[in-house]
């Protein structure tokens, strides 16, 4: 009984080592830790998508569409599947 018992503490002491040492953070530090990227403060709202719409039509900023959209975008959690995240850059 006393042996059973001692198997079942070393397997629970095997198993949170285990988990702590996969854990996010522990990940992390061995990937680096990434910067956020700071969003810009607009005064619309995010889900107010016909007002970013004309805003960029009164810039008559035609070319930062793509801006835009990815700023736009990035207020939602589904953003991260659309591609409008900006890559690394390399050294």
């Amino acid at each position: 009984m006393v042996l059973h018992g001692m198997k079942l503490l070393v397997l629970g002491i095997f198993l949170v080592s285990l988990v702590s040492l996969s854990s996010p953070a522990a990940i992390r530090d061995k990937v680096g830790v990434r910067e956020k990227r700071a969003m810009p403060n607009w005064s619309m709202s995010a889900s107010d998508f016909y007002g970013w719409v004309e805003e960029l039509r009164q810039l008559a900023a035609y070319d930062k569409s793509e801006e835009l959209a990815r700023i736009y975008w990035a207020h939602f959690p589904v953003a991260s599947q659309l591609g409008y995240d900006v890559p690394e850059q390399e050294e």
